[in-house]
């Protein structure tokens, strides 16, 4: 018999029952205050209302049709010096600031730490963090201003994160341009809709997806300082992308010429089925369709000329205007994924256990703000050149994948200046951020520097080196 203390407890109780989430307090009697505490503090914290909801939902969630159509996008033979001047003159009146969703934890990958301290570039090895912050101070001492960068980390890795970031001396930037801030968290459901107890006092929650990131702005006050700095557009990524090319003078020039309020990169897909959500117009306004949203007619769909009538796939890079996330008070679609969690197993009679429960997670996706903003554009950008994502440990966005891909983009590089005389066989070459975080600004460095990237190519007989490394 469980024994409230006081009116408080009386009430947390009576919306448990209601609710017949009762189980949660199981352990009741056997933990002590403070996690008594802890326990209340999670239960008032909770929207039941919201969670009932979602589940009936999620319960009646059919696949409905899309009245979907094409849309437009900038191809990359459309790209123009006027689009590159735009964004160079946003960039030099530091108007454009970064933002990174890195919540993710390294386990897909085998790593028990957050994903962005992975070992990611092709010889040095530097972590995922290091090679975006390196980028962030070429372009700061380029276009002399100091450009910020806030990063939204999960509850759990926030601390282990702020830790790295100290130790390594923020990479060189200067701390107070580099703001961190915690993503929101959302109750997982078991599939009866039952709250899951992953500890005797804890309530299983999973961040609530990339798209929490626009309400978790607008609550830790950064969005605040944001508009106070006067910065007008957030270049957005996920921690994922060693290659991201995030101060793309011609992406952001497009962004602002066109007067959008988000505007997203996009990639030609490479068969039907791959896991990249598409672009497309749903009730005449602009959309990015999650794959597994797309209904197989929509998948397979050619066009006259037999190439896929939805080709272009979001890459999960984007440019938001400030004033539009000021100004956002939509609620974002909630998307469900069902996923086994960890968690007490009360469906026996047994004493509960810890075990692999069938479990859903809710999550909101960033894109889904894009059919609220009166204007939305796409840009295509190269696979070849942007898009290394590290997500998996092996086969297709592994680590492999992404240093193989970043090696060659580098050797490409250096046959632009003559630097390489040969074929690639699978050399690992590494360009740093530092000397230049793209190919234009690369061609602009290395017509200088000819003797010292050939020093650093070749050996003493002429032979191109297996590794290579330039900064």
């Amino acid at each position: 018999m469980l024994k409230y203390r006081n009116d408080r407890e009386k009430n947390i109780f009576k919306t448990l029952s209601k609710y017949k989430n009762e189980h949660v307090l199981y352990f009741w009697n056997e933990i002590g205050d403070k996690k008594k505490e802890k326990l209340l503090n999670e239960i008032e914290n909770i929207d039941f209302k919201l969670i009932n909801f979602l589940y009936k939902k999620f319960k009646n969630n059919k696949n409905r049709k899309l009245n979907l159509e094409q849309t437009n996008y900038l191809s990359i033979n459309e790209r123009s010096k006027e689009l590159k001047s735009i964004g160079i003159n946003a960039l030099k009146a530091n108007q454009v600031a970064f933002l990174t969703v890195a919540g993710g934890q390294g386990s897909r990958l085998g790593y028990d730490h957050p994903k962005g301290f992975y070992p990611t570039s092709p010889v040095k090895n530097k972590s995922l963090f290091q090679i975006f912050a390196e980028k962030i101070k070429f372009y700061s001492n380029y276009y002399k201003v100091d450009l910020n960068w806030y990063i939204m980390t999960s509850e759990f890795n926030y601390q282990e994160i702020v830790d790295y970031f100290n130790k390594r001396k923020y990479f060189g930037l200067n701390k107070n341009n580099v703001s961190f801030f915690r993503q929101g968290m959302f109750p997982s459901l078991t599939t009866e809709g039952k709250l899951i107890l992953s500890e005797k006092d804890t309530i299983f929650k999973n961040p609530d997806g990339h798209g929490g990131i626009l309400k978790a702005l607008l609550k830790s006050g950064l969005l605040k300082k944001i508009i106070k700095q006067k910065i007008k557009h957030l270049s957005y990524f996920q921690v994922d992308n060693p290659m991201i090319n995030m101060a793309d003078p011609y992406f952001i020039g497009f962004h602002i010429k066109q007067k959008s309020m988000v505007s997203s990169k996009v990639i030609k897909k490479l068969y039907p089925e791959e896991k990249l959500g598409v672009i497309g117009k749903i009730n005449g306004k602009n959309n990015v369709i999650e794959y597994s949203d797309l209904s197989e007619n929509d998948m397979y769909a050619k066009n006259d000329n037999n190439e896929l009538k939805y080709l272009m796939g979001s890459i999960a890079i984007h440019i938001f205007n400030v004033d539009f996330l000021n100004k956002f008070t939509k609620k974002m679609p909630i998307h469900f994924a069902q996923k086994k969690i960890k968690g007490y197993d009360f469906t026996e009679n047994k004493s509960p256990r810890i075990t692999d429960l069938d479990g859903i997670k809710f999550e909101t996706f960033v894109f889904d703000a894009i059919p609220f903003a009166k204007k939305s554009v796409f840009f295509e950008t190269e696979r070849e050149v942007e898009f290394f994502p590290v997500k998996n440990k092996s086969g297709i966005d592994s680590i492999e994948t992404s240093i193989a891909g970043q090696s060659k983009l580098f050797v490409n590089w250096l046959r632009s200046v003559g630097a390489w005389n040969g074929k690639y066989y699978n050399q690992k070459v590494e360009i740093s951020p530092l000397y230049a975080p793209d190919k234009e600004l690369f061609l602009e460095k290395a017509d200088k520097d000819t003797d010292k990237i050939n020093k650093a190519v070749f050996d003493e007989k002429g032979k191109i080196r297996d590794k290579i490394y330039i900064e």
